[in-house]
């Protein structure tokens, strides 16, 4: 939670910039005419048109988008042994977040200059065993901001709260090393940045190479964050694309990392996403000789196993407008069947211990925690993705229909979303999403069904 003083100060620049940068042109006043005119009357100040040169600049180079939006959302809770009476992950079964987003930019000279403030309120009610609690936030926040310069020709160095985002897969990015949600699937939700030094070598129109650093966690809340430097080289063809990262985070694996995509025909585009990792990080359940029965460690973590995630993907775009995508997705980190088996297990195991209000409910605790964060993307290792958009399907209106299985337990997340263009300036989203397979499948852990909707309003 934010303090009134960061509320306050974020509150005072929004206004700041509206005064300043908005009302004038809207009433017709030219800042730079005006300033001359004050210079012409006043001997004394400084001689006319000597701020003009920066003025100018700076009317040209600086842009401002605000958007307000207001989100609401249903979900049903599922009945699961990893969220016993919702006691544990205390997800809201309602919600609504009205967010003020101004995004703005400056290019002044060999600068660029970028920041995305947001303010928030929220409220939202949880049920926990079977007693509603609601709860009220306000925050202030920087969730991305961005110094670079222009140090040659060819030669550009930057700093800032970043979300760093690339890759052409929609499910997931696994080239990535820094961030696991993509954004894709959001409706209106913003992604956090975190913090990245850059240093970008562009070689020529088809090839960069970029050295980025990821000094701190920004504005993202990760507990288990550590540091990651990364070399990623870029080719950009006519027809195809491709880049190679290869990175390394402190006290965990080195990883190298791939995408790359080419233009079949007009209509055809197919794509790849690969990487490979020494080790794995990710919690797997291990039988004990001891009344505790369970626990869950990282026994895979040494650098003589090679693990590999690869994403392979296809998108055919229809005479009409619509497109439709598949994506094949193997996760080899995920769990197989026999571990799977002993995952619910553990499941259960905990449950029963958490809910028995004796000496074991702390470790009960404590093993649903490492269920809930055992660092992997996916539970299982084989997923096919299909979706659907319909473009323009009646009178600015776009549908998206989406179904992800997975292809080892046979369960399944069913997602379906429509936006409409209701003016120049506001947009309405709904969206809903079901799981399939029951909570001790690959979906369904923690979510039944969950419904959105939201309103965009651009200024």
């Amino acid at each position: 939670m934010m303090t009134r003083l960061k509320i306050v100060i974020l509150m005072l620049g929004l206004l700041s910039l509206f005064f300043f940068m908005v009302l004038p042109p809207a009433f017709g006043i030219d800042v730079n005419q005006q300033q001359a005119a004050e210079g012409t009357d006043d001997k004394k100040t400084t001689p006319a048109g000597f701020f003009t040169p920066f003025l100018q600049k700076f009317d040209q180079g600086f842009e401002l988008n605000v958007k307000a939006t207001a989100l609401s959302e249903f979900n049903q809770i599922a009945t699961s042994s990893q969220n016993p009476s919702n006691r544990f992950a205390q997800l809201p079964d309602t919600g609504i977040v009205f967010t003020i987003k101004p995004d703005m930019s400056l290019i002044y000279n060999d600068w660029l200059l970028s920041a995305r403030p947001r303010l928030s309120f929220e409220h939202k009610n949880r049920t926990i065993d079977a007693a509603t609690h609601g709860s009220s936030d306000t925050k202030a926040e920087m969730i991305e901001f961005l110094m670079r310069r222009q140090l040659k020709e060819n030669l550009f160095a930057s700093y800032g709260c970043e979300n760093l985002q690339w890759g052409p897969s929609f499910l997931y990015s696994p080239s990535n090393p820094f961030f696991r949600d993509n954004g894709k699937k959001n409706l209106v939700q913003d992604l956090e940045g975190k913090g990245f030094l850059k240093l970008v070598l562009v070689h020529d129109f088809s090839w960069s190479t970029s050295l980025i650093y990821n000094t701190d966690k920004g504005a993202l809340n990760e507990s288990d964050f550590e540091k990651t430097l990364a070399v990623k080289i870029d080719y950009s063809g006519d027809e195809s694309y491709a880049s190679l990262i290869l990175s390394h985070t402190e006290h965990r694996e080195t990883k190298m990392g791939a995408f790359g995509g080419t233009t079949l025909t007009d209509a055809i585009i197919i794509y790849a996403e690969a990487t490979l990792q020494q080790g794995s990080l990710a919690l797997f359940p291990v039988v004990m000789q001891s009344p505790l029965a369970w626990d869950m460690t990282a026994k895979k973590n040494d650098t003589d196993t090679l693990f590999a995630t690869l994403l392979a993907g296809m998108s055919y775009t229809f005479e009409s407008g619509d497109s439709m995508t598949v994506e094949y997705l193997y996760y080899g980190q995920g769990y197989d069947s026999t571990e799977m088996n002993h995952f619910n297990q553990l499941k259960n195991t905990a449950k029963s211990f958490y809910s028995s209000q004796t000496a074991l409910s702390g470790y009960g605790t404590q093993l649903l925690g490492k269920a809930a964060g055992n660092n992997l993307d996916f539970l299982r290792q084989n997923y096919l993705m299909i979706q659907y958009i319909n473009d323009d399907l009646i009178n600015d209106v776009d549908l998206v229909s989406r179904v992800t299985f997975c292809l080892d337990d046979g369960s399944s997340q069913l997602y379906s979303s429509f936006s409409w263009d209701l003016n120049a300036h506001m947009e309405l989203k709904i969206s809903g999403m079901v799981n399939t397979g029951g909570s001790n499948a690959s979906f369904g852990t923690f979510l039944d069904h969950q419904i959105q909707m939201a309103i965009e309003y651009s200024f």
